[in-house]
Formats: structure tokens, sequence, C-alpha cells
């Protein structure tokens, strides 16, 4: 499955699950991205892959793990329109989505009462051999 098709998937995922929040992309310039929504945005981007050690039987076949970064940008912490009830949100709605799982949630920053954290999510099985 194409990465591109994967990432639009998890966007249509979060769009029909969480209506609140602008879901999209990320952008080509973060550094000029400006959260223009009420509430808040998540944006979707492919994170990188990892490997397993190949399987030599006359060619080289190996399962990639695709992972996939969600950046969480929401004004407010820990009321009902927080970033602690997105998180959940988020998670809740692409665990087993297409086999993917949550690995990782993290903290990134605060400013001016908009915080930001990240959860990766990994596709897991994609087969390629050579």
């Amino acid at each position: 499955m194409a990465i591109l098709t994967i990432e639009n998937d998890i966007i249509s995922q979060l769009q029909s699950s969480i209506t609140e929040l602008k879901v999209e992309g990320f952008p080509e310039n973060p550094s000029e991205y400006k959260l223009l929504h009420p509430k808040g945005a998540v944006l979707v981007r492919f994170q990188g892959a990892s490997y397993s050690s190949p399987n030599e039987a006359g060619f080289i076949q190996q399962t990639a793990n695709l992972e996939f970064n969600l950046t969480l940008m929401i004004k407010g912490l820990r009321d009902k329109n927080g970033a602690y009830n997105y998180i959940e949100a988020i998670i809740s709605a692409l665990t087993g989505f297409q086999g993917m799982y949550p690995a990782k949630v993290s903290f990134l920053t605060e400013d001016a009462g908009i915080w930001r954290y990240s959860l990766v999510f990994v596709v897991p099985g994609e087969n390629y051999s050579l």
C-alpha cells in the first residue's frame, strides 16, 4: 500500500471520527503554519519505516512497519475540549484501523495556550521483496 494512500486514509478516518477539529496533512512549510481553527488541529505525516532483517532464500524479503506521526495542536489541556481528551479520541479512532496501533505519545511544546503533542502510529506488515 502506498504511503500517500495510507496517509489519506488516516486523515479520512479522523475527519469522520473527530469532527470538531481540523484534520489535514502536515503542511509543506511547517514553519509557516498558523493554527486558525478555533479549537485545534491534527496534522498527519509519514514519519518513516523500520524493516525486519532480510530472509534470504534466493531473493531478499523484508517486512516494513510504516510509522505515521500525528501532531495534535489544541487550545486547552485538561478540560473536555483539551489535549488529554483528544489524545484518547485519536487513539480510539485509529487503533485497529487498517491494523494500525499506537506506538508513542509525546508532549512537544506549549505556546500561548496552544498545546502540541506527537502521536506515532504504526501500520505493520508491508512486505517488500527484491
